[in-house]
């Protein structure tokens, strides 16, 4: 059953798109994968105090995904996180039991989804409404396992996002990727946020198919899904600089 189908999913200022309906899919890509994650763990980490989080961490370790998003976000309630460490970085520091759950090969995909569906339940049973889920990368997951299977996986937690009500974000390295790899992908998804490097080190981002108003006017249109044989997503937002707290703090610095 979908829970608060009438709430959107609010984000931080400073990004292309304030926020999105329950139940939504976003693949967020780009050629600079440092940029990619930070608005993604961004989006992912925004809830307040009655939304869950799941990060699915493949490409490091559980620990410093955290810390990651702690520096990105600052600062956050990990109580509401739970983590599925699929990185297969063999370093005991980096794994821990609370709120963590860890996969030893990130090419196991099914054991991966047993141990979210494990995660997400127990953030459910502590009485958060809803979860944002987080995918720190697909494009490590693809390094571990076929685009078939990995497409599989993918489907499956799109699906249940939109079954449930919940929000999905799906990081994509394009530097690692295909054309054809990223679609198939970008298709699961209601839209994206693409993201490219800009100046003095910060990144710059635009919103497709978010119901974000088009740089050429225009309406967008709805639906769940990326068209197959679009092109990326059709209308697009304007490109805009994105500020994460880090770089705030960094520019405050005498």
């Amino acid at each position: 059953m979908t829970r608060n189908a009438d709430a959107q999913f609010r984000f931080p200022a400073g990004l292309p798109v304030d926020g999105v309906d329950p139940g939504t899919n976003v693949m967020v890509g780009g050629p600079s994968g440092r940029g990619a994650r930070e608005v993604a763990l961004r989006l992912a980490m925004a809830g307040g105090e009655d939304e869950g989080v799941v990060l699915l961490s493949a490409d490091v370790g559980g620990r410093s995904l955290l810390d990651r998003a702690e520096r990105v976000t600052g600062g956050f309630d990990r109580s509401r996180v739970g983590v599925v460490d699929c990185s297969g970085i063999d370093d005991d520091q980096q794994r821990f039991d609370e709120y963590g759950r860890t996969i030893d090969d990130p090419g196991d995909l099914l054991g991966i989804q047993m141990e979210f569906s494990v995660l997400y339940e127990t953030l459910v049973e502590r009485g958060l409404d809803r979860v944002r889920l987080g995918v720190f990368s697909v494009s490590s997951l693809l390094a571990h396992a076929d685009l078939r299977a990995v497409s599989r996986f993918v489907h499956m937690l799109t699906g249940r996002v939109i079954a449930t009500g919940d929000l999905g974000v799906f990081v994509v390295d394009e530097a690692m990727q295909d054309d054809r790899t990223v679609d198939a992908i970008e298709r699961f998804c209601d839209g994206a946020i693409d993201v490219r490097d800009g100046t003095d080190g910060t990144f710059e981002a635009r919103a497709r198919g978010l119901g974000v108003e088009p740089s050429g006017g225009g309406e967008v249109g709805g639906g769940h899904g990326i068209e197959a044989g679009s092109e990326r997503g059709g209308e697009r937002g304007t490109w805009q600089p994105v500020s994460t707290v880090e770089r705030d703090q960094q520019r405050r610095r005498p």
